[in-house]
């Protein structure tokens, strides 16, 4: 099977995915130390930190698994976007609307609607 080379898009969602790994597990780690050292063992801080962490990690390994073509990561994508929407739709009639559930929606549309082109499946496929 002839291998499909990665499209543009897969290359930005990864890049994304990663830079928000790296940022998410900096912060956490200053969270989590600033909790633990300088205010001696605040509990807040330490459980928001490593919770961060493990998100932080997990967008890692979501970006680098996109990166390389592992399906899994795409149907996780999926999952995610729906997630977006349905929470952004449940904002909307909790809160009423607002400009960011809004954008929120169409840029989690949008990733459902390119992580399920063709071109996108056929690289998921062969990798």
């Amino acid at each position: 099977m002839i291998r499909e080379s990665r499209p543009f898009g897969i290359t930005i969602l990864s890049a994304y995915y990663i830079l928000w790994g790296l940022a998410t597990t900096l912060w956490s780690l200053l969270t989590t130390i600033f909790g633990v050292v300088i205010i001696c063992f605040a509990p807040g801080l330490l459980a928001g930190g490593v919770l961060g962490l493990f998100q932080g990690v997990l967008s890692l390994v979501l970006g680098f698994s996109l990166y390389s073509g592992k399906d899994w990561a795409r149907a996780f994508v999926i999952v995610l976007a729906l997630l977006g929407i349905v929470l952004s739709v449940l904002s909307i009639t909790s809160y009423g609307f607002g400009f960011g559930a809004l954008i929120n929606i169409a840029s989690n549309a949008f990733v459902l609607l390119y992580i399920n082109s063709e071109r996108v499946k056929r690289f998921f496929a062969t990798n």
